[in-house]
């Protein structure tokens, strides 16, 4: 299976922005720590397209011709904010080139959140170098994240 790691463009890419956030949605809720009821796949959409226009360097991942996953860095303050893969696509690798990819962009280092709850992503993120240096309250859905730091 070949993969490709395009950088969004929103006029080359704007059909893909309501597959993107269904698939940021539908890899959220296989966590099983999404609230369904408060995230809805249009609020996701105009998120990726506000914050592209702002502060995401957004890269699309392809498996062959499938989106299949994304990662969003902040390089302004060295933040990996979303890393998203296709449940289907899990475990195949798509996320370690994706991270390898934000570790070449963000070389003096990056810092990320993620829930406390989402365990697979933790061991991912540990697996890769990521320490977790602090724990808070996420401001809107009340979740508990945990905050991990690289190198």
């Amino acid at each position: 299976m070949t993969v490709r790691l395009v950088p969004f463009d929103p006029d080359a890419h704007g059909r893909f922005v309501l597959p993107l956030a269904q698939l940021w949605l539908d890899s959220w809720r296989s966590t099983d720590t999404a609230n369904e009821e408060v995230v809805l796949v249009e609020d996701l959409a105009a998120r990726i397209l506000e914050e592209t226009a702002t502060v995401w360097d957004l890269t699309l991942a392809f498996q062959d011709d499938t989106l299949t996953g994304f990662m969003a860095l902040r390089p302004h303050d060295d933040c990996l904010d979303q890393l998203f893969m296709a449940p289907t696509a899990k475990g195949q690798g798509l996320g370690s080139q994706l991270m390898d990819l934000a570790k070449q962009r963000l070389p003096n280092g990056m810092w990320l959140r993620t829930a406390e709850a989402n365990h697979a992503a933790r061991a991912f993120y540990e697996k890769r170098g990521f320490h977790h240096y602090d724990t808070d309250q996420h401001p809107t859905l009340g979740y508990s994240r945990v905050f991990y730091r690289w190198p």
